[in-house]
This record gives structure tokens, sequence and C-alpha cells, in this order.
């Protein structure tokens, strides 16, 4: 199912790269930390109204890293899609920004003592904020950080062994962007 939720968000987006006009509007962008931990991240946004205004889609996935989960029994894998709503103070798509993150994420948790797995799906939603570096006209940095409810995840026991899934996450994260 996240798999064609994937396919059916890149064909929008693709359809609406194709009608769009040459104005500076459209972005690029990933998370270079996804790619280093065994993950991808692919994301394309949109400028609104007078610039001050951003819309995002993305997908995502990463092994995560046992220092980021904090349970040494479990390793995690996750794979998702995500929407973002951004606004500029400064007017303009640079400088501090604040918004909404929504997440839809199916997770493979697997327990390293047996190798046995178990998958959840879950929403997430929460408030994020950052600042975007803009380098010339087209590439930009952007750290920002957001703090994530987890609507419906529980706990997974696999052999008798517990993993806690926490109902709020911090994540902090940089993405690298190409404005066209």
């Amino acid at each position: 199912m996240l798999k064609r939720l994937s396919q059916q968000a890149l064909t929008v987006v693709t359809a609406s790269l194709l009608a769009a006009p040459a104005a500076a509007q459209w972005e690029l962008e990933a998370d270079p930390f996804a790619y280093a931990v065994n993950g991808f991240s692919a994301h394309i946004a949109h400028q609104l109204y007078d610039g001050s205004m951003r819309v995002q889609l993305g997908v995502f996935g990463a092994d995560v890293p046992e220092f980021f989960h904090g349970d040494d029994d479990f390793d995690l894998r996750v794979r998702g899609v995500t929407a973002k709503a951004d606004y500029f103070f400064s007017g303009v798509t640079q400088g501090i920004f604040a918004g909404l993150d929504v997440d839809y994420s199916r997770t493979r948790y697997r327990l390293e003592e047996t190798r046995e797995t178990a998958h959840q799906n879950g929403w997430a939603v929460g408030p994020r904020i950052g600042y975007r570096f803009e380098f010339g006209n087209h590439f930009y940095v952007t750290p920002w950080v957001s703090l994530r409810y987890h609507i419906n995840q529980d706990d997974i026991v696999i052999s008798g062994q517990r993993y806690r899934e926490d109902r709020y996450s911090i994540f902090p994260t940089v993405h690298l962007g190409w404005r066209f």
C-alpha cells in the first residue's frame, strides 16, 4: 500500500511539474543523512502566493540507527511519505520558517536475537521550525527540527521482547535543495 501511495504521489507531482510555468517556483530537495543510513529521501516543493508559503511532498526511508531509537535488542527500518506546509517570516522562501509536518510510514521491527520481524503502519503529525540558507539563485541548505505526535503507533512485542514506541518524538535534520 505504501508503494502504491508513493507512486501515486510521484505521478501527481510529475504531472504538476510538466504543467508548471517557467518561473522559479519549484524545488527539489533531499536529506543526506537518510542516504548515510542505508535509506533515501526525495522531496518536491512548490512556492505559493508571494513566496512566503511553501508546500512539499516527499518519500523517505532509513535504517534507523540504534543511537536514535535507543534499543539495542531491535533493528528498525522505516519507509514513508510526507507532506509539509511552511510559512517563511521574511516574506520569501529564505530565513526562518515554521510549519506543519505530516508523515505516513511503515516500520519494520527486527528482534536481533531471533531475527523475527513485525511491521506497523503509522501516522505522525507535528510542528516544525527551521532556517533556510540560500547560496546563489538555486542551491539552499535547510536545517530543521520537528516535534511529532505518533497517532496510532503501539508498542511491538516479538518473542516476549517489547519495543516501546513513544507517542512523541523529536526529529532534527538538514535538507539540501535546488530551486528551478
